[in-house]
């Protein structure tokens, strides 16, 4: 398996690439060179103060646990040993996947689905709109035209058999500029690209839900702020990400993607309340809860080690900001060692912050359902 990731630094517009697509097969890892300038961090401002954080309401944490972890055969030892680690197994398990990767029971997909459900984690599938044939250009289109609707349709008919939910969350990230297949900036780069991104996802829910496939849950990530103009533009830009929002009758759950890493890309150090609701993140946070009803799942976050210290700080800040928040219910700590080493074990006292954070009252093992009304879920 080759996963291709990305990663946007909030004050400086640089990115690198990590491709991932799941084959039927044993699949071989490739890692292409890594082209982004290493930077030291500029000087972190002062902290803000943390809120208190509410126990009154379930919190769902969970985690991608790396590429080699992230295997048929390897997955439920891993969920184990993180939950040895943390001191609590993930509620939900994230992974990368090609729409036309095979999620029948004897697919490598679907052993890997099913195998994460077994532990009694709940799956948390990033999944890839290319698919074998796919068009170098005009993915959406050709989506939306109904160019893939066999392998959709194959893939949602496999998810079907899985039995427990399945949180799926198609083309993320569709408001960067890394040169992602599905992002607006790949399919015209102008104020149509939003509207081509809606109907393929709107495609690709009708055709799952056509196949039966109704334990599904819908989750729409978008990266923090904009991309393209790395300040609170709003919808003065084309890019804004609420224009990529496939409509309430579509989506489960809204969220965002965000990491803080300046000795990667360049900028300064930013705490998790900059990053995603800061003026460069667009206050994307905030702009979630105001203009949706969904619950809120932190898609990917991590940050990179600083000072002594620091990034402990940074996970119990962040954690103390999404319990303190009602809207937020979930969350995806990208756990793993690419481009930073983002593992919360990168040092003892990060580890200590991460499972002083889970071992608060209130956050689960096992992930239930988490939505204003049921009768409002787009899966049903």
């Amino acid at each position: 398996m080759s996963i291709f990731r990305t990663r946007l630094a909030l004050a400086a517009c640089a990115a690198s690439l990590f491709l991932a697509a799941c084959q039927d097969s044993s699949p071989t890892a490739v890692q292409p060179a890594d082209t982004a300038t290493k930077k030291q961090p500029a000087p972190a401002p002062a902290p803000t103060p943390s809120p208190t954080p509410s126990s009154a309401q379930p919190f769902y944490a969970g985690a991608y646990l790396g590429d080699a972890a992230t295997t048929p055969e390897a997955v439920a030892g891993a969920i184990a040993s993180f939950g040895q680690l943390t001191g609590k197994q993930p509620a939900l398990v994230k992974s990368f996947h090609t729409i036309d990767c095979d999620f029948g029971a004897g697919g490598w997909c679907g052993r890997l689905v099913r195998n994460v459900a077994a532990t009694g984690a709940t799956p948390y599938l990033a999944i890839d709109l290319r698919w074998a044939g796919a068009p170098a250009t005009g993915l959406l289109d050709a989506i939306a035209a109904g160019r893939a609707d066999a392998a959709i349709t194959a893939a949602a008919r496999g998810i079907a058999g899985v039995g427990g939910t399945v949180l799926l969350e198609p083309g993320w990230e569709m408001n960067g500029n890394w040169s992602y297949a599905w992002q607006g900036t790949q399919n015209g780069g102008d104020a149509g690209a939003p509207a081509r991104y809606v109907a393929a996802w709107r495609r690709v829910v009708t055709l799952f839900r056509g196949a039966g496939a109704t334990n599904v849950r819908w989750v729409f990530n978008p990266n923090v702020g904009n991309p393209l103009t790395h300040a609170a533009t709003g919808a003065a830009s084309w890019n804004w990400y609420a224009n990529y929002y496939p409509g309430d009758a579509y989506v489960d759950y809204v969220g965002a993607h965000g990491f803080n890493g300046p000795a990667v890309w360049g900028g300064a150090w930013q705490d998790f309340a900059a990053m995603t609701d800061g003026a460069a993140a667009d206050h994307m946070l905030s702009d979630l809860a105001a203009r949706y009803t969904k619950p809120i799942i932190i898609g990917e976050f991590a940050t990179q080690e600083g000072t002594a210290g620091q990034k402990a700080q940074w996970i119990s800040d962040a954690f103390a900001r999404m319990r303190a928040n009602p809207r937020v219910v979930g969350c995806i700590w990208f756990n793993a060692n690419k481009e930073a080493d983002w593992r919360v074990e990168s040092s003892a006292a990060s580890l200590a912050a991460y499972q002083g954070a889970v071992a608060a009252p209130g956050v689960q093992t096992a992930f239930q359902p988490v939505t204003p009304s049921l009768s409002r879920l787009a899966s049903r």
